[in-house]
């Protein structure tokens, strides 16, 4: 799939806001790709829990967006395991892309 670079910047500076935002540590902010959600750009990331040091949570989040890198509503939720799998072994990652900063 060939995205815009404006695309993934609109993206990625979501992903500014949300970490900006996060109460706990969300890193790794990935633009992904999934046939399950046709004509979406999905940006994940992992959110760590650590109010509990014993026990922390780590936990992906999605955000979904049109190609144009606008954001859109839409539910990542499986009502069972094996269609959550089928999505997560579906995604692939956007190469080409850049984080800075804010």
């Amino acid at each position: 799939m060939n995205i815009s670079q404006d695309s993934i910047q609109k993206i990625m500076s979501e992903a500014i806001l949300i970490q900006k935002d996060c109460t706990e540590s969300c890193f790794d902010f990935q633009v992904m790709t999934s046939r399950f959600h046709k004509d979406t750009l999905i940006l994940r990331w992992v959110e760590v829990d650590i109010s509990d040091v014993e026990r922390p949570i780590q936990t992906y989040r999605y955000r979904c967006f049109y190609l144009d890198g606008t954001s859109q509503n839409c539910s990542i939720h499986y009502t069972n395991v094996e269609q959550a799998n089928a999505f997560f072994k579906s995604l692939e990652g956007y190469d080409r892309q850049d984080f800075t900063k804010g």
